[in-house]
């Protein structure tokens, strides 16, 4: 009740506001503490559109991609309440930190991505707010996520045990779609959902268009790319879906598959072999010599430069790395680095370690920890270890559960929000 009231002191003071401008803009749903109004919803789809129209690639009808992009609405106005509930803030350094990379990653300076956005017809000033909303639900979305994920090492020895060796290079290329349920589904809407769900194989059976269907039919994430999951390893597949599409040939769909979201239908689009990463290593040793106070940034270097004279003249590596470098990580072990892989060390570190052939001894150079000189003991590719392969699982596993739990957060959230469509064309 308290709610309620709340909502009409709020929906009152918002029609207030827009009497006096002159226009009220109609309100198609009601999300918590925000609306979202017709306005919105109208240019939201538009960009959509354009967006879609500039790639080639077709839209659902205008009611079902309504529906659709409202339903995202939803959710996104309901996870940016959440994030500032948690206390989620974006700075401004953040902020900007982030439009700099965007305008980067379009080749741009901040100043041309903003005139290119203004040149588009998108007002600079939204674009900078949509952005900081997706921070914001990025990082509540991490941080839920890192707290309910934990993958152990016999989840990872499973996998292997289950899968096989086959699970590192295979690919898979997906499409889904979700026949939502809400938490506590009565049996009434379980059939309903089942049905429907038995009515999209029916017409796939008949020649309908999968991705025509996502769009129009689904819940999930991804439906307006057609419910297009892109291509995944599998562990990255949700482990619903993974017995069910090892076997598939491309082109199969499956029948509908139940859980705690709904019903869900996958696709098996296309499957590929990865292709093999061979890693290069390099096993080097050195000395690094700090400035401090007592020495100087010219008497480092003048030291190391004596130091690499004796070596060039026989003296044991070993023992002087032990006596003289400042590297507390290598010191004990006479300056060895140890087998490291390509791009492990700092940039200067790096380049120098590719100017030096294996048994030669490099020069002084200047990085930031200090002056070093180096040596490369030796030079191997790696056709991927057992450990690199276990770190890959790790990260697949944790894709796909994050997927999973975040899909369920996310609908969780949705079933418990106080939200009221107004305008049923938009249903």
């Amino acid at each position: 009740m308290k709610r309620f009231f709340v909502f009409l002191l709020f929906f009152s003071s918002l029609v207030q506001a827009q009497a006096q401008t002159g226009y009220i803009d109609s309100i198609i749903a009601i999300v918590e503490d925000d609306v979202i109004t017709n306005t919105e919803l109208t240019n939201e789809v538009s960009r959509i559109r354009q967006d879609y129209a500039s790639k080639g690639r077709n839209l659902a009808p205008s009611n079902s991609l309504n529906r659709q992009v409202l339903e995202l609405m939803i959710i996104k106005s309901i996870l940016i309440q959440e994030a500032a509930q948690r206390g989620v803030t974006i700075t401004e350094t953040q902020l900007n930190s982030t439009m700099q990379n965007l305008a980067a990653n379009n080749k741009k300076t901040l100043g041309q991505f903003r005139e290119a956005l203004l040149a588009s017809g998108i007002d600079y000033d939204d674009f900078r707010d949509d952005i900081k909303d997706e921070l914001a639900i990025n990082t509540i979305k991490n941080s839920y996520a890192n707290q309910n994920i934990d993958i152990s090492e016999q989840e990872i020895d499973d996998f292997i045990n289950r899968r096989g060796s086959d699970s590192e290079s295979l690919e898979y290329k997906l499409s889904h779609i979700l026949i939502a349920l809400p938490d506590g589904a009565s049996t009434e809407q379980i059939t309903t959902a089942r049905v429907r769900a038995e009515d999209i194989i029916s017409q796939l059976k008949q020649g309908a268009d999968f991705a025509e269907l996502a769009q129009d039919n689904s819940a999930g994430g991804n439906a307006l790319e057609g419910g297009d999951l892109g291509w995944r390893k599998l562990a990255q597949i949700p482990s619903l879906f993974t017995g069910i599409v090892q076997p598939m040939q491309i082109g199969e769909y499956s029948q509908p598959i139940r859980s705690a979201s709904g019903f869900h239908l996958v696709r098996l689009d296309d499957k590929r072999d990865s292709e093999q990463v061979i890693v290069e290593q390099t096993h080097a040793r050195h000395i690094l010599i700090k400035p401090d106070q007592i020495t100087s940034d010219e008497q480092a270097r003048q030291q190391l430069e004596s130091i690499r004279e004796e070596i060039l003249k026989g003296a044991d590596f070993t023992e002087l790395a032990k006596k003289y470098s400042d590297d507390p990580g290598s010191k004990g072990l006479g300056g060895d680095l140890g087998w490291f892989d390509k791009g492990t060390m700092v940039p200067t570190f790096e380049q120098v370690l590719d100017s030096t052939s294996p048994g030669e001894t490099s020069a002084v150079f200047r990085s930031r920890f200090g002056w070093h000189f180096l040596q490369v003991l030796g030079r191997k590719k790696v056709d991927d270890t057992e450990e690199t392969k276990r770190k890959k699982i790790l990260e697949q596993l944790q894709t796909q559960k994050k997927d999973e739990v975040l899909e369920l957060w996310q609908r969780r959230l949705r079933d418990q929000a106080f939200v009221k469509v107004m305008d049923d064309n938009a249903e």
